[in-house]
């Protein structure tokens, strides 16, 4: 499995990229191992969480189709629910196995819990009609998703019930991925705070997804056709409309990496790319934005959109004056840069989309990133990036799809002249990184987007 992940990847990337790749890989791995040591909760902790009472009873349904699941890893999911220092859930199983896999049936009533829910289906309906089936028991006001096969950390709920107290109608968690342990993982999705973008060219979001019931039942729960993405689209279509998106910043989700999974290989269901895509473009017709939608890779779900854009931008390499440009879209450059093609129309066919204010691109010398976005790390303004290969796919693959920024760097940037304007904000020298940083804070304080484009590229 994971011999011929490694040549296919050589393959369609060549041996260079595929060196950078296994390299980056071991340097995650050690990152997880790390995390995990320092973040482990221990018993007294997990105590005093199954203690804590609640002004509120709020009962959270965790819905899990099973299909032909082995033994151990079904027993894994169901001890990692029953130990949730949260009590106030129920667990709702349909079951499409085969008769070969009767044992499930026998383990899941063996269990004497009340919240559980199991209903034995006559056929398998496949994934999605399978999932609606389990969400149908659900009578608690939000959903959780579980998959067959992975685990939940014991404090998932408690995260979760604190979050949907702040609010929340829709709550996501980082997650890590594991072969053997889960106390050793191969690597954790460390996940961005909430973007479209992001949503648009893969499902960061993933596990473990929790949102209200009433939102799963107005978008009309899973939709047939999006089998292998049909979770990508669940989210797309829920997130469009939900108020109140909220991040926990913890790894609360342990995704089983197997022959069978997508976690270890998109082989495992080629599938999912082509759903996956049909999902995007399904989320760009009803948002009524024009655009194509196409796979970055034979070996990822993850995509690249390309909005219809025929607008001409004003491109300013000395800024004296910003309030003199009458432009409505305005790029930023440092007069050393050469665009490379297509650079401008990047950076162009994301400004023009409604609510976004600023738009980054990619700065590179030598073939590496000099600049890229910047992020707040513990008060310290840290560039996403700087030093990568610009053959670097980046931490999951986060250098192949536009996403959120937190902050951009002063260097190659677009912003519309009518978001100045309403935040009355003009600057009359624009090449200090901390005067862009503080911009951009402006910009989140009105609910701007702030977007980064790698494939807006200027070379120095």
């Amino acid at each position: 499995m994971l011999v011929r992940k490694i040549v296919n990847y050589g393959k369609d990337n060549g041996i260079k990229a595929l060196t950078l790749k296994l390299r980056e890989r071991l340097k995650y791995k050690c990152e997880a191992n790390a995390y995990m040591s320092k973040n482990t909760l221990d018993k007294e902790t997990l105590k005093l969480q199954k203690l804590e009472k609640y002004e509120k009873p709020i009962k959270i349904s965790i819905c899990v189709p099973v299909y032909n699941t082995d033994k151990k890893m079904l027993e894994q999911m169901l001890i990692s629910v029953l130990n949730q220092t949260y009590r106030n859930w129920e667990l709702c199983i349909a079951d499409g196995s085969t008769s070969n896999y009767s044992y499930i049936e026998g383990i899941i009533r063996g269990i004497n819990d009340k919240r559980i829910k199991y209903q034995k289906l006559n056929i398998n309906r496949g994934i999605v009609d399978n999932s609606n089936i389990a969400c149908s028991f659900a009578t608690g006001e939000y959903i959780a998703l579980l998959d067959h096969d992975d685990v939940l950390a014991p404090n998932a709920l408690y995260e979760v019930r604190k979050a949907i107290d702040k609010g929340a109608d829709y709550i996501y968690t980082d997650e890590a991925s594991f072969s053997k342990s889960i106390s050793k993982p191969d690597i954790i999705h460390f996940k961005p705070e909430f973007s479209i973008f992001n949503l648009r060219g893969n499902n960061y979001i993933c596990h473990l997804s929790v949102f209200k019931k009433s939102l799963f039942e107005r978008v009309g729960g899973f939709r047939p056709g999006f089998d292998g993405s049909q979770d990508h689209d669940l989210i797309l279509r829920i997130c469009e409309i939900a108020s109140n998106i909220y991040h926990i910043p913890k790894v609360l989700y342990y995704w089983r990496i197997h022959s069978n999974s997508v976690a270890s290989d998109i082989g495992a269901k080629p599938y999912c790319i082509t759903t996956g895509v049909l999902a995007v473009e399904s989320h760009l017709n009803r948002m009524k934005i024009s655009g194509t939608v196409t796979p970055v890779a034979n070996n990822a779900a993850v995509y690249r959109v390309k909005y219809t854009c025929l607008i001409k931008p004003a491109i300013i390499n000395n800024i004296e004056n910003i309030k003199g440009v009458t432009n409505e879209y305005i790029i930023v450059a440092k007069p050393d840069l050469k665009f490379k093609a297509g650079a401008i129309n990047e950076i162009c066919q994301i400004l023009q989309l409604d609510n976004v204010g600023m738009v980054g691109g990619m700065v590179v010398k030598n073939g590496r990133i000099q600049h890229a976005t910047l992020s707040d790390r513990n008060g310290e303004i840290y560039s996403e990036y700087a030093g990568n290969p610009v053959i670097s796919d980046g931490y999951m693959k986060r250098l192949k799809y536009a996403q959120g920024a937190e902050y951009l760097p002063c260097q190659f940037f677009g912003i519309r002249k009518s978001v100045l304007e309403n935040m009355m904000y003009f600057e009359d020298n624009l090449w200090d990184d901390d005067k862009v940083i503080d911009m951009c804070k402006r910009m989140k304080k009105y609910n701007y987007d702030i977007v980064f484009n790698p494939y807006a590229v200027a070379e120095r």
